[in-house]
């Protein structure tokens, strides 16, 4: 909001070197923003680029620019459901994700490429969080995953192609309609998953585990239900 209004602004100043520039009265330039460019009401064919606006200013000893700063009257709300598809190797614990859909409000997408891009890091890091990435320490409290040796990371290898759906809700707090996206991905994966592994394992009378869902936590968990130590074959499932 603060970029779409100071923008305008520029708009107004740049109207009135404009005006200037075609000869005309303030009140009958019009800035065509596909075109972008500005020229007299009804009459198109004659009409200044931005750089001709901006060098004529620039001659003036004035610039172009504004300053805006935007404070919401609100906060903005969006939504979204997140399911995922998980299968557990009972034998090692291992858990393997097979399926993530996404599906995200973030108001009026202005930028839909940067959208998806949100969508998917943060779902690559909201599976990390359910199933990899632990700060561990020892007894005398001294970090002992201080490297990319020992925390481990997500990577493509362990992730599908991610299904995505964009809801547009436009919100009436602010002029574009639009609200935010950064976190959306790493809110609903990360229980989509942890609750996936859960419901794999629920046959076997597994009912928590502790996160991250590492191969040794799924694998006791899975002993402890058990309690005959022999494992069977684990299934799919989703929150």
């Amino acid at each position: 909001m603060a970029v779409a209004r100071a923008a305008d602004e520029v708009v107004v100043q740049a109207r009135q070197v404009a005006a200037d520039l075609l000869e005309a009265s303030l009140d009958d330039v019009v800035f065509d923003p596909a075109e972008r460019r500005f020229h007299v009401a009804g009459t198109p064919a004659v009409a200044r680029e931005w750089s001709e606006v901006a060098a004529a200013a620039q001659e003036r000893g004035t610039s172009l620019g504004a300053e805006v700063d935007y404070v919401g009257s609100s906060p903005t709300f969006p939504f979204g459901a997140h399911i995922a598809v998980v299968e557990v190797d009972t034998e090692t614990g291992m858990v393997a994700v097979q399926r993530v859909v996404a599906v995200d409000d973030a108001g009026r997408i202005l930028n839909p490429l940067l959208a998806e891009g949100q969508v998917h890091g943060g779902l690559a890091q909201g599976v990390a969080q359910a199933l990899l990435e632990e700060v561990r320490y020892d007894e005398d409290g001294n970090p002992v995953t201080s490297n990319l040796a020992d925390y481990a990371f997500i990577s493509a290898a362990e992730l599908p192609s991610f299904e995505t759906v964009h809801m547009e809700t436009p919100t009436p707090i602010n002029e574009l309609g639009a609200k935010g996206i950064g976190e959306s991905g790493t809110i609903g994966s990360t229980p989509a998953v942890q609750n996936a592994v859960i419901d794999a394992l629920a046959h076997l009378g597994v009912e928590h585990i502790d996160m991250p869902a590492s191969p040794e936590r799924v694998w006791r968990a899975i002993q402890a239900a058990d309690g005959s130590g022999g494992a069977r074959p684990g299934a799919g499932g989703s929150p």
